[in-house]
């Protein structure tokens, strides 16, 4: 579990991004399976493993967890750390009792593969993260490189490496839509991301800040001293297109070169409550995504062609792929990442409960910020309201993880269609704002949470 690393976040992560690393390890304790070891930055709760079994139908007691004593002070699972001696001799203990082991990092580290060389597994793909090749994947100006080789089609601009070269390209960008968005070249979350505007309006999507500006008064300077870091001082100018749909398409490189489409969801996004805010709430994702098919065949056929480019420059793993269909229609490409995405958990889940075909008759979609004090007070209070997850209906709610320190869990919502997911969303949030004073003003009995049968 080792996200946020300096190779897909840079070396200064801000506190959000340390938090969002943190809990990407709660919520990627769902792709365990019976007997699997766990290397995680973070303890993961007991209730939560628990759970997850009784959910998924494995004895969560199989499980063996390894939490490294340098990273307990981090959410960050870094290459040091995970070549350390304690850590590689506590995974070759517990490797030892099996014969067949296979390893699925986040992100394909140089890290990573000196691991896998370490304990023996081997792994296609592996001498091109030694070389740290998937970094190619993972920086917005190398995206832009790759992407133009094969012909994506992109918003208008360029990569600047100093004040000038960003003053250079605002100048020429702004006129086509009166909108720029400048990006940190590895600011992983849209956390590094400014969208300059002449126009008046409110927080568009994609990044951390929608600044209403002149461009006779635009200091390039102080923008370039506020958004690079030590770790990188390279930035991506593009003009900014207001979008009909924001969307994401997830792909699998298999060992064998083979190329599998796994996901696509819709990116959803909401404003928030506090005026003052400058940037949009993510609030989840909704598979699959609601593209119509032409739209849906397009952006398959472009996608399709970036990922045979990773392919062949020889990564393997995840990958996933960012795009828009502007509000003239126009699909264009924002970025790529080879790693887990958003949806990776939530595809993992809904194969194993509804089959591989879920997309076809499902609607799987993520709710964060769910109130609750905690991961039980979410669970107890969806049992209570009849929103848990029924294996024979096929239908309800799985409470995902929970952030205790902002006092939320994330959950997924499973339907037979989007508008009862939405409807089923919307009955969720009501009930647990609702809820949530009385349940912290008084004492009630705890319901344990199921647990697998041994």
């Amino acid at each position: 579990m080792n996200a946020g690393t300096p190779q897909m976040s840079g070396a200064d992560l801000t506190n959000a991004q340390l938090s969002l690393a943190a809990n990407s390890a709660y919520r990627s304790a769902w792709f365990a399976q019976a007997g699997d070891l766990i290397v995680s930055p973070v303890v993961i709760p007991a209730d939560l493993l628990s759970f997850i079994g009784a959910t998924l139908d494995f004895d969560p007691s199989s499980l063996c967890l390894v939490v490294p004593e340098a990273s307990r002070q981090s959410a960050i699972l870094d290459d040091c750390t995970l070549l350390s001696k304690t850590v590689v001799e506590r995974i070759k203990r517990h490797i030892r009792r099996k014969s067949a082991w296979g390893m699925y990092p986040c992100y394909s580290t140089e890290g990573v593969a000196r691991l896998a060389a370490i304990l023996g597994i081997p792994k296609t793909g592996d001498d091109f993260a030694l070389q740290r090749g998937p970094d190619l994947l993972n920086r917005k100006s190398h995206f832009r490189q790759l992407a133009t080789s094969v012909a994506l089609p992109l918003p208008h601009g360029s990569v600047a490496t100093d004040p000038n070269g960003l003053f250079r390209a605002v100048s020429s960008l702004r006129s086509e839509t009166g909108r720029v968005i400048v990006k940190l070249d590895n600011g992983a979350g849209g956390v590094g991301n400014v969208i300059l505007t002449s126009k008046k309006s409110d927080p568009l999507p994609g990044a951390r800040d929608t600044r209403l500006i002149s461009w006779r008064s635009f200091d390039p300077d102080a923008l370039w001293s506020e958004m690079t870091t030590s770790s990188c001082n390279t930035i991506v100018v593009e003009s900014y297109h207001l979008a009909r749909s924001l969307f994401y398409l997830e792909y699998a490189i298999r060992d064998d070169a083979s190329i599998v489409f796994i996901n696509s969801g819709n990116i959803r996004l909401r404003k928030s409550t506090d005026r003052s805010e400058r940037s949009l709430i993510w609030t989840g994702l909704e598979l699959p995504s609601d593209l119509e098919n032409e739209q849906w065949l397009t952006a398959q056929a472009h996608a399709y062609r970036f990922v045979a480019l990773a392919r062949d420059l020889g990564y393997r793993g995840m990958i996933n792929i960012d795009a828009i269909f502007g509000i003239d229609g126009r699909l264009l490409f924002n970025e790529a990442n080879g790693r887990w995405g958003g949806g990776s958990v939530l595809h993992n889940i809904a194969v194993r409960l509804l089959g591989l075909d879920y997309s076809g008759c499902n609607v799987v979609l993520s709710v964060r910020n769910v109130p609750s004090p905690s991961f039980q007070a979410a669970h107890d209070r969806l049992v209570k309201g009849g929103f848990l997850f029924d294996r024979t209906r096929k239908e309800g709610v799985i409470p995902l993880a929970a952030d205790e320190k902002a006092g939320t869990v994330e959950c997924v919502v499973i339907a037979p269609d989007r508008p009862t997911a939405h409807d089923k969303q919307h009955r969720l949030l009501r009930s647990q704002r609702s809820h949530l004073q009385p349940l912290s003003s008084r004492p009630r009995a705890k319901a344990a949470l199921p647990r697998a049968p041994k």
